[in-house]
């Protein structure tokens, strides 16, 4: 999904409306502020928050040992165990407990006359409800539901938090990529060359004006291939239209799909039905007997994305063993167990785990809940 605003210079950080806004295409993100170095601290009402300050990289959580005194969702997620200190990020950085369990006793245990590892689990249930929160407002803000939706989990801590993020919404399926904690590297590397270009012209459906518009469509057609073309390496090219539509009178606009060719007048009736279409869809019914006005038009050209072959069917197998035991405290129910932990790496394709359990990998580590299963697939 994409916007067409986006604000520089905030004044509170993640905080939305406290910023310039600027009227350029983006990517569609929540920012809440839940990474693993957002700190944790209690606030005034005596409950645990959560970010958005963050230690960052440098000096990082206090489990870092590079000089970090607060309490870090890293932290926490180390004391519940959900870390091997010895095996963080390929081996290439030791975590110190002490350090990091120091630090949650100061900042959340004597507060709230708790031990560190209960502490940690406050801490880490507050950060998984604020992911799912922020996941239910963007569903509702889009009109969305989570039913029959699977959740990605992929960076460095979202294999750990995607299952209680997963139960907290009602989502029963989730897919950890190959590569998850540096997936966001992999997806830049593997996006298509693309460029969009944005430009007003003010229309109303009763006065539409097709020769005005498609010269312009035109323009920025043209516009758009030069840029990708440079980079496209002859691939070929697809283009989408985008017009940006409210009913008169009306402060937001929805974005309306236009075909991607000269304009008749046949299309125009079909994109102003459209356009009813998609305001029901968000709003639960039209606004009859109003015109529509389009603002501004949208043309993205980009080469075509690599074909994604499905993952070849395997047949389940069992007997995967595990290259350790963990002591990991469960965040529903509070209790430790001696959990298995299985190196992603030299599992099967295949086979079939049941939680709990834990997956490791040098960029990340995936939490496989009570009553759910864990399968590799094809890929």
């Amino acid at each position: 999904q994409t916007s067409r605003t986006f604000e520089v210079a905030r004044v509170g950080r993640f905080k939305k409306g406290s910023g310039m806004p600027l009227r350029i295409p983006v990517i569609e993100m929540v920012e809440i502020g839940a990474g693993g170095g957002s700190i944790a601290h209690v606030d005034a009402g005596g409950r645990i928050a959560v970010g958005p300050e963050s230690a960052g990289a440098d000096p990082g959580p206090a489990c870092y040992g590079r000089g970090g005194t607060l309490p870090a969702v890293t932290d926490a997620n180390l004391l519940l165990g959900r870390y091997d200190p010895e095996k963080f990020a390929g081996g290439r950085l030791a975590l110190d407990p002490a350090k990091a369990g120091a630090a949650m006793a100061k900042a959340i245990g004597e507060p709230l006359g708790l031990p560190p590892e209960m502490a940690a689990l406050g801490v880490v249930e507050m950060v998984d409800e604020n992911m799912a929160n922020a996941g239910r407002v963007h569903a509702i803000e889009s009109g969305k539901g989570f039913d029959g939706r699977t959740l990605i989990a992929f960076g460095g801590g979202g294999p750990v938090h995607g299952l209680r993020v997963a139960e907290k919404c009602g989502i029963t399926r989730i897919v950890v990529p190959t590569g998850a904690g540096v997936g966001s590297a992999i997806g830049f590397l593997r996006a298509p060359v693309a460029y969009e270009v944005v430009k007003s012209l003010y229309q109303r459906f009763a006065s539409f004006d097709l020769a005005a518009v498609n010269a312009l469509l035109s323009a920025m057609q043209a516009e758009a291939q030069a840029v990708v073309k440079e980079g496209a390496g002859g691939r070929p090219l697809r283009e989408t239209r985008i017009g940006y539509m409210r009913y008169v009178g009306q402060g937001h606009e929805i974005p309306v799909a236009v075909p991607a060719r000269i304009l008749d007048a046949e299309d125009v009736e079909k994109i102003r039905a459209d356009y009813d279409a998609a305001y029901t869809e968000f709003y639960d019914r039209p606004v009859p007997g109003s015109d529509v006005e389009i603002l501004s038009f949208a043309v993205v050209v980009a080469t075509e994305p690599d074909a994604v072959e499905p993952a070849p069917a395997v047949e389940p197998i069992q007997g995967a063993r595990p290259i350790r035991h963990q002591a990991i405290r469960d965040t529903s129910t509070g209790s430790v167990s001696d959990v298995p932990v299985y190196d992603r790496a030299d599992l099967p394709r295949g086979v079939a785990l049941t939680g709990l359990a834990v997956i490791a990998e040098n960029e990340t580590s995936t939490l496989v809940g009570a009553g759910w299963t864990a399968r590799i697939d094809g890929l």
